[in-house]
């Protein structure tokens, strides 16, 4: 049996989606029976203008690291030595619709429909630019022209419908609607549907807004939202309707389509009816923070990093993408942008600890602790009672109080961050192993860090910590078999590497001891632990110090 471009199933209480795309849509890997890697990653950093061989693949490196931009440019310049070539012009029209790009996807969509193999995509797309420029003839026909199936059938009624709606005739965007009354499944959907098309349509909003919020199949935030909007509008509030245009509601639509589809490996499909959305509802903030989410899940943080910018002042939502853009500006390596980002967000808001808080951690991961200490304290100022719901705060203030020397403050955060979630097992690990550390407390840190290991028991570090109370009360062939599991789950540390090795030393391993102390040497550790190992591979431990002798 054929399968399509995007194969698409509806069930659960609202309403669920799957999609899925064949290998040859959804970005298959290099063959690596035609090219290396390497070479790959060679011929993506040049120009291929003369090659179609090399443009295509350039483009599938590009697709397979889900650039997704660069990728379209490749394949349609491939494209153009074989314009007949349909299966890359259909990989060419789903990369520029994921990239947003429906204007320059559009001339590809009018072949791909001719053909008529996998017609689908290309009729919404064509619908979704005549909803665009206001053709609400064209929209209708296009999506007239999708099966009466499935999530097609789904976005052929509401296409219909508020393509009637722009062409002004609520009763055939009704009619429209109408159709769906034996699919139980889109019920929930539907009905919020209706109730906007009454609202936007100046019909009997009052009672479809009613019948949508006494439906048992309704039960999303956003009717929720919906509903209480056209309230505060009833009763006499300046506040603007959510929606207020046919391009409006069928950005709900998609909305709600790609929402569904943001699950398991479906990102590349939600990203695409996300895109679709925005093109016909650009103003639409839900789909744009959709869209900037599922292009971040797939690991592109510098380009999520540019959507979440694009909110503008006044949105509602410009906090949160604000923090959203810092945190990915931070994963993207752009770490300066993001604490410029945040100091501004965080000065800009005096009533807001979040971006406070944020400040810390990026500055926390970037070693710069004594910032990021100032940074936890502003957010703790802000916050003003510290409650159960902080603990996350004070475990990472203490962690940056202790790295800053202040063991004082670091306890009394750690210990109050424990108090409120006693089986949190990075706390307890934490605290823990700086008591064992510091040699204190080394029973009740003995139990703590079992505790944590109870927990979390594939824990390298939690291992290391549990190895390392070993060590400190000096049962060294138990320190060897618990740190040799931590070892194996966390390979490249250099201070468990380094623990390893102190353990060997101590049971007579000597030449074991030092292959770690080398190891954890070559694992880039920190500034302070280097002349450490070197000190360690010249002498061992503490022999240096013995008449300046070497073992």
């Amino acid at each position: 049996m054929r399968t399509g471009w995007l194969a698409l199933v509806v069930a659960g209480a609202l309403w669920g989606a799957v999609a899925w795309l064949p290998a040859q849509a959804a970005g298959a890997a290099v063959d690596q029976r035609l090219i290396s890697p390497q070479q790959a990653r060679e011929l993506a950093g040049k120009e291929w203008g003369a090659s179609a061989a090399g443009q295509y693949l350039a483009g599938r490196l590009a697709q397979t690291e889900r650039d997704y931009g660069n990728a379209a440019d490749f394949l349609e310049g491939a494209l153009s030595w074989d314009p007949n070539n349909l299966d890359l012009r259909r990989r060419v029209f789903l990369l520029m619709l994921a990239e947003g790009r429906l204007g320059d996807a559009l001339p590809h969509a009018y072949p791909l429909a001719r053909d008529g193999s996998d017609p689908m995509l290309p009729a919404i797309a064509q619908a979704a630019a005549a909803m665009r420029e206001g053709d609400y003839e064209a929209a209708l026909k296009h999506f007239g022209s999708l099966d009466n199936a499935g999530v097609a059938g789904l976005i052929r009624l509401l296409g219909q419908a508020w393509a009637a709606v722009g062409k002004g005739d609520i009763a055939a965007a009704r009619a429209s609607l109408g159709f769906s009354a034996d699919q139980a499944q889109w019920r929930g959907l539907i009905a919020i549907h209706q109730a906007l098309i009454e609202d936007v349509g100046d019909g009997d909003a009052l009672a479809a807004y009613s019948a949508m919020a006494e439906s048992g199949d309704v039960k999303s935030a956003r009717a929720a939202a919906l509903f209480a909007n056209f309230r505060a509008r009833q009763s006499g509030s300046a506040v603007e309707p959510l929606v207020r245009t046919a391009e409006d509601g069928l950005g709900e639509a998609f909305f709600s389509i790609a929402a569904a589809l943001n699950q398991g490996d479906r990102d590349l499909s939600a990203l695409i009816y996300g895109q679709i959305g925005l093109n016909i509802d650009p103003e639409n903030d839900l789909l744009r923070l959709l869209v900037a989410e599922v292009i971040s899940g797939q690991g592109r943080y510098a380009d999520a990093a540019a959507m979440f910018a694009t909110f503008p002042e006044g949105s509602p939502h410009r906090y949160d993408a604000q923090i959203a853009r810092a945190r990915n500006l931070a994963r993207a390596d752009l770490v300066e942008e993001a604490v410029s980002v945040l100091r501004a967000l965080s000065d800009a808001d005096s009533s807001k600890a979040e971006a406070a808080s944020l400040l810390g951690d990026v500055l926390r991961g970037e070693a710069r602790f004594e910032e990021a200490v100032a940074a936890y304290d502003e957010a703790a100022a802000r916050i003003g009672k510290i409650t159960a719901d902080h603990w996350r705060l004070l475990y990472s203030r203490g962690i940056a109080l202790e790295r800053s020397g202040k063991w004082a403050r670091a306890e009394s955060d750690l210990r109050a961050a424990l108090a409120f979630n006693k089986d949190e097992a990075y706390v307890l690990n934490y605290l823990g192993y700086s008591w064992i550390d510091r040699g204190e407390n080394l029973e009740q840190a003995e139990e703590m860090v079992r505790r944590a290991a109870e927990l979390r028991p594939q824990d390298g570090f939690i291992a290391d910590s549990l190895g390392w109370v070993y060590y400190r009360t000096g049962r060294y062939a138990e320190a060897v078999a618990e740190l040799e599991r931590a070892v194996t789950l966390e390979p490249l540390d250099p201070v468990i590497n380094e623990h390893l090795g102190d353990a060997y030393w101590q049971v007579g391993r000597k030449t074991e001891a030092r292959f770690q102390w080398r190891r954890a040497l070559n694992l880039e550790p920190e500034a302070d632990l280097i002349p450490v190992l070197e000190e360690k591979l010249r002498c061992g431990i503490d022999r240096c110090a013995m008449a300046g002798k070497t073992d």
